[in-house]
């Protein structure tokens, strides 16, 4: 997501797209991809590919969900207008969101993170395994001075990462909240699958979760 402190000159957000009723301005599109550690690589890799012209290109990726003239969107990426910045107050800042806060746009700290996901998302996406993920994602941690930092400050925004990433999907199971996902993946089991396989006197050891629970989660 894209945060901007001051007035741009004919722009508005509609729904979490940016829209223009001043076309003079744009010169072309420019695709931002969420950096997010969510983010899949196919969309990261498309970050900052340029689309000449004033008209928006197509969505990137499959809609999952409409704005309210129909135009299709998705968390993954947005494209965003290039215009020429020099019409600005010098006071206007451009950031947009990542895992620990806001990073200006075209900074180094951006770059280093682009840079970081990309080879996340290749060891999530392509990695035979949680223990080879994660043996990977520690190799990953210390590679570069570069990716120590980003890593660094992903666990000061998240202690528990990147256990916490894996854990999120144990949310899906049905009554699972993340403190409880958490509990679960802490006691060994890592997938729904191995959740669902569980007997109940080991699903019951686990703190705070009692046969109400265990119900749902059975079905």
């Amino acid at each position: 997501m894209l945060f901007i402190k001051g007035k741009l000159p004919g722009a508005q957000l509609d729904g979490g797209a940016m829209s223009f009723d001043n076309s003079d301005l744009i010169s072309g599109w420019r695709y931002s991809a969420t950096l997010q550690l969510r983010t899949p690589l196919a969309y990261l890799k498309r970050h900052d590919e340029f689309s000449p012209g004033p008209q928006v290109p197509p969505i990137v990726g499959p809609a999952e969900g409409h704005l309210p003239d129909g135009t299709g969107f998705n968390p993954y990426g947005i494209w965003l207008p290039v215009i020429d910045y020099s019409i600005l107050p010098p006071s206007t800042l451009a950031t947009r969101a990542t895992g620990w806060g806001p990073v200006r746009i075209g900074s180094e700290e951006e770059r280093n993170l682009i840079s970081f996901l990309k080879s996340f998302r290749y060891i999530v996406e392509t990695a035979e395994g949680l223990d080879q993920m994660l043996s990977e994602l520690k190799e990953l941690s210390t590679s570069t001075p570069e990716n120590r930092k980003v890593w660094k400050k992903l666990k000061k925004a998240d202690p528990l990462f990147p256990d916490s990433f894996f854990s999120s999907a144990l949310e899906s199971l049905p009554g699972v909240g993340s403190s409880m996902a958490q509990k679960l993946y802490q006691a060994g089991f890592r997938t729904v699958v191995e959740v669902q396989a569980a007997s109940d006197g080991e699903l019951l050891a686990i703190p705070g979760l009692g046969k109400g629970l265990l119900a749902k989660i059975k079905g």
